[in-house]
């Protein structure tokens, strides 16, 4: 009777242990404020940079060189995305640009040697147009040829013209996608970078 006893005194005390055991991880779970939950999200939904670079040259102003950075942002290079800007030397940001590392890849379909690349060489072509972007052969002064006629597609024909009287007003182009070409200067009156032209396709 005594053993009978002793295992139904054993039996009650392991579950009022578990019990306890569960409230308690339910009372943790419960009590956890919500702006730490959503920070931890927040700091989970962060995607790595896979890759950085940055260029100084004159653009916006004549004296002191602007810097050109792109940062590919993503888990992966491939699947990743491009964030474009120049900087001003005193930390003014004066464009901005975020596009798919995708439209970097797009060319690669003229230098190919087989029919599916590898995603290693599609990566290493991204690489390579990101390290390309900004080079000396892609600034031109003046942005626009003195006979140069209208192209109000992008901007108005005041800020056109604008540009096309400041024979120091230097243009910088660079390829998007295929054959998705385009140009920009800066437009003191606006103070900001606009796109002007495109050019290919």
């Amino acid at each position: 009777m005594s053993k009978i006893t002793w295992v139904v005194v054993l039996a009650f005390l392991f579950s009022c242990q578990s019990s306890s055991s569960e409230e308690a991880t339910t009372s943790v779970s419960s009590n956890a404020p919500a702006s730490s939950e959503k920070e931890s999200l927040r700091e989970e939904s962060k995607e790595p940079v896979q890759h950085i670079v940055q260029r100084t040259h004159l653009f916006s102003s004549q004296q002191q060189p602007d810097f050109f950075r792109l940062a590919l942002h993503g888990n992966s290079i491939a699947q990743g995305k491009v964030e474009f800007t120049i900087t001003t030397h005193d930390g003014q940001k004066i464009y901005e640009e975020n596009f798919p590392a995708a439209d970097l890849e797009a060319s690669m379909v003229y230098e190919m040697q087989t029919d599916s690349p590898t995603v290693s060489e599609r990566e290493a072509y991204i690489i390579k147009r990101m390290d390309g972007f900004v080079e000396n052969k892609d600034f031109v002064s003046p942005a626009i040829a003195p006979n140069a006629p209208v192209q109000a597609s992008f901007v108005n024909e005041t800020t056109w013209n604008r540009i096309k009287a400041n024979p120091k007003a230097i243009g910088f182009k660079y390829l998007r996608g295929k054959e998705d070409g385009r140009l920009l200067v800066y437009d003191p009156e606006q103070k900001k970078v606009v796109r002007y032209g495109s050019f290919g396709g």
